[in-house]
C-alpha cells in the first residue's frame, strides 16, 4: 500500500515537470486500479483477523472468472508481528454481474 503511494508522488511529481499530457491522460494515469476496491477490503479483514501486525506489504495476484458469473480476486499481504514476519492470502469470490462479495477467505503462506 505504502508502494502504491510513493508511486502516486512520483506521478504526480512527473506530471508537474511535464505538461505534454492531456487533462484524460493526466486522470488515467492517476486512476485508481479496477480491483483498488477489493484490496481495500482485503487490507482491512487482515487487519481485522491480525489485529496485533502491521500490513508492511501488498501484492495483487490477479483476477480468476469463475463458472456461473462469478470472480476470485487474490491477494497477498505481509505482516510483521514482533519479530516475526509472515505472508497471507487473501480470496475474495465476487458474483460478477452484482458486483458484490459472496466469500472471503485469509490463508496464512507457509514460507520455507
Amino acid at each position: 500500500m505504502l508502494r502504491h503511494i510513493v508511486m502516486k508522488a512520483v506521478l504526480v511529481l512527473l506530471s508537474l515537470t511535464h505538461s505534454d499530457l492531456t487533462p484524460a491522460e493526466e486522470s488515467a494515469i492517476l486512476a485508481e486500479p479496477t480491483y483498488a476496491k477489493w484490496g481495500k477490503l482485503a487490507v482491512e479483514e487482515t487487519s481485522k483477523t491480525y489485529r496485533n501486525a502491521s500490513i508492511i506489504d501488498y501484492k495483487y495476484e490477479g483476477r480468476k472468472l469463475l463458472p456461473s458469473g462469478k470472480a476470485s480476486e487474490s491477494f497477498v499481504l505481509w505482516l510483521r508481528k514482533d519479530t516475526r514476519e509472515f505472508g497471507v492470502r487473501v480470496t475474495m469470490t465476487i458474483d460478477s454481474y452484482s458486483d458484490k462479495l459472496v466469500k472471503l477467505t485469509i490463508t496464512e503462506l507457509d514460507v520455507q
